[in-house]
């Protein structure tokens, strides 16, 4: 198989249609259909099911989708990777990072980047579940994480970045109705919140809620926490959050308010894995920007 027969198969997994894959590749609708044709022939069974009406996938379609993209995904980083070295870049780290880190991860690639250029610096945003599931497979170099996403076990080690508290995200609109010593002040509002698969923070939230008497009226889940701050800015809803996501995006309307109490605490750290054989990510570590307390430190 090669790679256009599994760039047209996707997007017919998407389309269902053969006119508008083609288009998509400013080829002919036939050549769409040869190219599916030598792929089911290669693969020795049926993909797509055909008539005058319609097109959909066949069983085997639908299990053959995650393969194709991982199949593409792997090749385009080799070929990245392969280009990088031959352009001196030999060095290489994978890193994994919350969204509520980035602003300050850009502080740290900068450093690191000036002190080692020739190190290419790879990274993937993930949110909480994606996070505990990435550390947990060992499937990165360095993860900018929760403390309590970090599992304990001999191969994760771990530094403290800080400690802070969960803010509550509010539309300005609705600060004068608010007082963070009485909740009940919250009832009235919709919540919007992360996804319900990040088990701990959404545990934590219900904490801090019940513990302070009230029940979210949660109506909106979002797959990423920028996406509950875009909501918030817009009005939809208010939230719980860590409160270095207001800087991910220009989000005027949006106030942060910090909740006091052990409850709200959070700590963001470093980890990697103890035993890498990458020096690499011994030199990251030593970054200067990577000290105590100035993750939280940074917007202040």
């Amino acid at each position: 198989m090669d790679t256009l027969q599994l760039k047209l198969f996707i997007s017919l997994s998407q389309t269902l249609n053969f006119t508008k894959t083609a288009n998509e590749f400013y080829v002919t609708q036939p050549t769409v259909s040869n190219y599916i044709k030598a792929l089911e022939s290669n693969l020795g069974v049926t993909l797509l099911k055909r008539n005058s009406h319609s097109v959909s996938l066949t069983p085997e379609g639908k299990e053959f989708v995650s393969y194709a993209k991982q199949l593409l995904s792997l090749q385009a980083e080799a070929e990245n990777r392969l280009r990088n070295i031959s352009e001196g870049r030999r060095g290489y780290i994978k890193v994994a990072m919350l969204s509520s880190a980035a602003g300050y991860f850009t502080v740290c690639l900068e450093e690191f980047l000036k002190r080692y250029p020739g190190v290419q610096v790879n990274v993937d945003l993930l949110e909480g579940a994606e996070m505990t599931a990435a550390l947990g497979q060992n499937n990165y170099d360095i993860y900018f994480a929760h403390q309590h996403m970090v599992p304990e076990n001999e191969i994760v080690e771990y530094r403290s970045l800080g400690s802070n508290h969960l803010h509550l995200f509010i539309n300005k609109a609705f600060l004068d109705s608010i007082d963070m010593n009485n909740w009940s002040s919250l009832a009235k509002y919709h919540f919007v919140s992360t996804p319900a698969q990040d088990f701990t923070l959404s545990g934590q939230i219900n904490k801090i809620c019940a513990n302070r008497g009230i029940v979210p009226d949660i109506i909106n889940y979002y797959n990423r926490a920028d996406m509950a701050v875009l909501a918030i800015n817009s009005g939809v809803g208010i939230s719980i959050l860590p409160p270095h996501l207001k800087y991910f995006y220009n989000c005027p309307n949006v106030v942060t308010l910090p909740i006091d109490g052990d409850d709200a605490k959070i700590t963001m750290v470093v980890a990697w894995q103890r035993n890498t054989g990458n020096p690499d990510v011994q030199r990251f570590l030593s970054l200067n920007s990577l000290s105590e307390n100035i993750y939280f430190n940074l917007y202040e």
